[in-house]
């Protein structure tokens, strides 16, 4: 249910203006900020439709806080869906998975891997949003796992293979970089951005 920055307030449905909010006073103040009828009536609904939609405080946040974790991720596997379909040779399936790596592991995206990190810490005491970041990555893998269908008929990569598992295991390895973030010695999160790219590509490629 991810909002287009073009797609006026007004358009929203309730639900999704209640989770929209609720996903604005997560960023802006953090869990502890959520209170449901002050976020129903911002709304411009009543608390009962708030709570016919998310079932309870906790199920609002847990579904906040499960958009925010599926949006950080969305760009990334759009962007790498796209270029991988448009790949013309193994050589440049290898090109674009590796340059696609590099944006990932970009300090540009250091605030998407703070906000999963922030999002699964949530989950430790949480089931019900463990089984949605679950369910976000097992979507997003099997859209890369079907993505790579052309290139196992032109016999780039091997269908041996499940790419699928391969893909939920990258999406392991995307989180961990965050532990890297904040740490002092650029050359260490260069040396692990390039030790992961070859782990990586040598798991689909060889």
């Amino acid at each position: 249910m991810e909002k287009s920055v073009d797609t006026p307030q007004s358009e929203l449905t309730s639900t999704q203006r209640i989770l929209e909010r609720a996903i604005q006073v997560i960023e802006e103040s953090g869990e502890a900020a959520i209170r449901t009828n002050p976020i129903a009536f911002e709304c411009g609904v009543t608390p009962p439709i708030l709570y016919r939609a998310f079932g309870s405080r906790e199920g609002l946040i847990i579904a906040a806080q499960a958009e925010r974790y599926r949006r950080s991720t969305a760009e990334a596997i759009q962007y790498l869906y796209r270029y991988i379909e448009e790949a013309s040779s193994r050589e440049s399936l290898i090109n674009i998975i590796s340059d696609t790596l590099s944006f990932i592991f970009s300090d540009n995206r250091a605030g998407n891997r703070r906000l999963r990190a922030e999002v699964i810490g949530s989950s430790v005491s949480r089931p019900a949003l463990r089984d949605e970041i679950l369910r976000i990555d097992s979507e997003y893998a099997r859209m890369i796992s079907a993505a790579y269908q052309k290139a196992i008929v032109s016999g780039w990569i091997s269908a041996d293979r499940n790419h699928e598992v391969i893909s939920l295991w990258v999406q392991g390895l995307v989180n961990a970089r965050y532990l890297f973030d904040n740490n002092p010695d650029a050359d260490s999160g260069k040396s692990w951005n390039d030790l992961t790219r070859r782990a990586i590509l040598d798991a689909i490629f060889n």
